[in-house]
């Protein structure tokens, strides 16, 4: 009996599509100009004496594990939402290091190793993480990320101030004390992260004394997150500068890189003064820049607000 070789061919199954193009768009290898060649490897790996040997010796190897695979992930990654790797390490080392020893990591030689040492730091609620938190913003150390599908590059700052900041619930971010004081941080520092500084504004209402130090940010650095919470809560204070200061924001940037956001809330601000003036300098920046054609219907909706009905064809 002559037997016969069979060729199957696999069916072109939904379970099958879905593996595969999960695969093709999560899987993004980084370019070798966003990626390191060869991970710093971390060097501040000897922790504590003879009598824990055994303990050291598994921490040595957690954080070499993470400093190996140089990117700070977050718990679940890619389309299928797998577990990640060194989000596991992170959750071995928050368990087994030391208060002491984390803060040791924080300045270690890779990068990856201080972001999860301080996010560490903020799952305790460490009360000194201000400090760490400064220091972070002025190294303007960055590290690779990934979560969910998205991989990026971001500054450690702000990994570690979202740890924090995702951990209190909306209701209570006004009033956390350690949130304060690691907004406090950002509104009095010239290099903070525009994100950071965002975020820093819409927690809360300040008292009178950051007044002057928001008005700083607005009218002398030209902070347009300051410059908004200003119009938001002190109008009347500075009507004036307010006026002026929106006015040059208007004029000045290509709204197609600043984003479609800070474009409608300009134009929202400015049309609250009620002035010809300035309704004829936004219909002409509105003829010049059409990246407000995205939302057509939203910006036409709020100038017929103001009565205006212009042909911006």
């Amino acid at each position: 009996m002559i037997l016969q070789k069979r060729h199957y061919k696999m069916k072109p199954t939904f379970g099958n599509i879905f593996l595969f193009l999960s695969f093709f768009f999560c899987w993004q290898p980084k370019s070798k100009a966003g990626r390191k060649e060869k991970p710093t490897i971390s060097t501040i790996t000897r922790f504590g004496t003879t009598s824990a040997e055994k303990k050291s010796d598994t921490l040595d190897k957690i954080v070499k594990r993470i400093a190996y695979i140089n990117e700070v992930q977050q718990e679940h990654v890619g389309w299928a939402g797998m577990e990640s790797e060194n989000y596991q390490n992170f959750l071995q080392l928050k368990k087994i290091a030391s208060l002491q020893e984390l803060l040791t990591l924080t300045k270690d030689t890779n990068n990856t190793v201080e972001c999860y040492a301080a996010w560490a730091l903020a799952d305790k609620s460490y009360s000194k993480l201000p400090t760490i938190f400064a220091q972070f913003i002025k190294t303007n150390k960055t590290v690779f990320t990934f979560s969910g599908c998205l991989r990026s590059v971001d500054p450690i700052s702000s990994e570690l101030y979202h740890r924090y900041w995702s951990s209190i619930d909306d209701k209570l971010k006004a009033k956390d004390p350690l949130l304060l004081q690691l907004d406090s941080v950002i509104l009095y520092n010239e290099n903070s992260y525009w994100l950071l500084m965002t975020r820093a504004l819409e927690n809360r209402v300040y008292p009178a004394s950051y007044k002057k130090r928001i008005e700083d940010l607005a009218f002398n650095k030209g902070n347009k997150e300051a410059l908004f919470y200003l119009c938001t809560w002190y109008r009347a204070d500075n009507y004036e500068k307010i006026k002026q200061s929106l006015i040059i924001y208007l004029r000045k940037p290509d709204y197609g890189k600043t984003g479609f956001s800070d474009y409608y809330r300009t134009i929202d601000e400015l049309l609250k003064f009620r002035d010809s003036e300035i309704e004829a300098l936004i219909i002409q920046k509105l003829k010049k820049d059409k990246h407000w054609k995205a939302e057509e219907l939203k910006f036409k909706s709020l100038l017929e607000d103001y009565s205006i009905y212009e042909d911006f064809d």
